[in-house]
């Protein structure tokens, strides 16, 4: 449906205020889907949208929608392809002219105009059944000036018009940052249902993380004018606003840290444990980054230790992220300096953002490691909500459990017989501590403590 093939754009090119806004942005949309675009403030993300639209010609790279190469074509001409909805309520309408009027311009788009013929009786009633949908009261106000009416109306109006035609694609830009919080309620109800009933295929910019995990079906994160993270399937059917914001915060960590690594965990105590972290934390997403290469190598020359052999991928197995938190654990029994500590938790960000993308594995085992550091820096004392515990079956997965879990005894939970993981921080971590033991055929569970 929509293909964005390594598109580049730089504004200002040559002069003290040159601005690279997109950087090799690859996109595909297949027909009826709905990607929600989000980013910070100059991210690029409004500026992908306007490069969809025809707002300005990319440097290079190509565009493609409906089997049509639209690289250049003008933007009234992809119009008649594209519907769109502005942030401003006041865009993409004529104000002085009524409802009618433009509804009727948006059913004639892309064809010869003429308001006489369009604003016959048989239209005019159609006109008011569309928008009685709205549930606004507005269909016995189609005489009305559109510039007359709230901007909640107003946008309501303008997604209609948008896609009144079901357009090939539809560009929503922000098109309720503007609005109070009922009317954005009821802008995003009317966008739902619309996009659902006619299958549209959608791409919508917000900076709401809410919105972008109620709405669509896949969501993008741009930042300096690249896609950072690309989320779809299963693991866009489980994010939260929470998981989105904490991707966000690594981020600005990341940012503010910028070149300050240097100055981090000099004279460490325990470098030889830090070294184990480094090492598992580099290979948790089963991709040993070159970046991340470097980084372990530059704190070897810094410690003045031989650095491990990482030719043949990380002494941990790859993806193992318990590993990592024994790892972690060991450190923590040397009881490093509380400052140390804190510093070690900004060094393991730069390791995760290495290859300027937080995987799903990174993102699980940070929350449980920044958790877990965090309460030994503050002597909180908190061991963790969230118990992993077996429950034996028979006799023989008792012996086996016995032998998996060491020195872990049986205790006595709810009437039966169950042996303890552990307690963690993180929910989705200790799900993964789960789906060990459950693969191995035992019967694992987590209950909050």
């Amino acid at each position: 449906m929509l293909r964005i093939s390594d598109i580049s754009k730089i504004f200002n090119a040559g002069t003290n205020d040159q601005v690279r806004a997109l950087t090799n942005v690859s996109l595909d949309l297949e027909e009826g889907s709905f990607l929600v675009i989000i980013g910070t403030n100059g991210s690029g993300k409004s500026t992908l949208l306007n490069a969809v639209a025809g707002s300005f010609s990319v440097d290079s790279g190509s565009l493609h929608l409906s089997g049509h190469n639209i690289t250049k074509w003008p933007e009234h001409r992809r119009a008649k392809l594209i519907g769109r909805v502005f942030q401003n309520p006041f865009s993409g309408t004529a104000p002085s002219m009524s409802i009618a009027e433009n509804l009727a311009l948006a059913a004639r788009r892309g064809r010869s105009r003429g308001l006489g013929l369009a604003l016959d009786s048989s239209v005019r009633e159609e006109l008011r059944g569309r928008v009685r949908t709205l549930n606004m009261g507005l269909e016995d106000r189609l005489d009305n000036p559109i510039g007359s009416l709230s901007g909640g109306q107003r946008q309501a109006l303008t997604l209609l018009m948008a896609s009144w035609l079901k357009p090939d694609l539809l560009l929503l830009d922000e098109h309720t940052a503007a609005l109070d919080p009922k009317s954005a309620d009821q802008v995003l109800q009317l966008t739902h249902e619309i996009i659902t009933r006619d299958k549209i295929t959608t791409l919508m910019v917000t900076h709401s993380m809410q919105q972008a995990v109620n709405l669509g079906n896949r969501i993008v994160m741009m930042n300096k004018g690249r896609v950072l993270h690309d989320i779809s399937g299963s693991a866009r059917e489980n994010i939260t606003a929470e998981d989105l914001l904490g991707r966000f915060e690594d981020l600005r960590r990341r940012e503010q840290l910028g070149d300050s690594i240097g100055g981090l965990l000099l004279g460490a105590k325990g470098v030889t444990e830090l070294m184990a972290i480094f090492e598992a934390i580099a290979g948790v997403d089963q991709n040993l980054d070159a970046r991340e290469i470097a980084l372990i190598a530059e704190f070897s020359q810094r410690w003045q230790i031989i650095p491990p052999d990482l030719t043949e991928g990380p002494v941990q197995a790859p993806g193992d992220i318990l590993a990592l938190r024994e790892c972690v654990t060991n450190y923590l029994r040397i009881s490093p300096p509380a400052e140390q500590a804190t510093e070690l938790l900004d060094v393991l960000h730069h390791f995760v953002n290495a290859d300027d993308m937080v995987s799903t594995e990174e993102a699980i085992v940070m929350d449980e490691i920044s958790a877990m550091i965090m309460a030994y820096v503050t002597h909180s004392g908190v061991l963790g909500k969230h118990e992993v515990v077996i429950v034996p079956q028979t006799s023989e997965q008792s012996i086996a459990i016995a032998s998996l879990l060491p020195g872990i005894d049986a205790t006595s939970m709810r009437g039966g017989t169950v042996y303890s993981v552990g307690r963690f921080f993180s929910a989705k971590y200790a799900e993964v501590v789960c789906e060990k033991y459950v693969a191995l055929g035992l019967f694992t569970t987590r209950i909050e403590v």
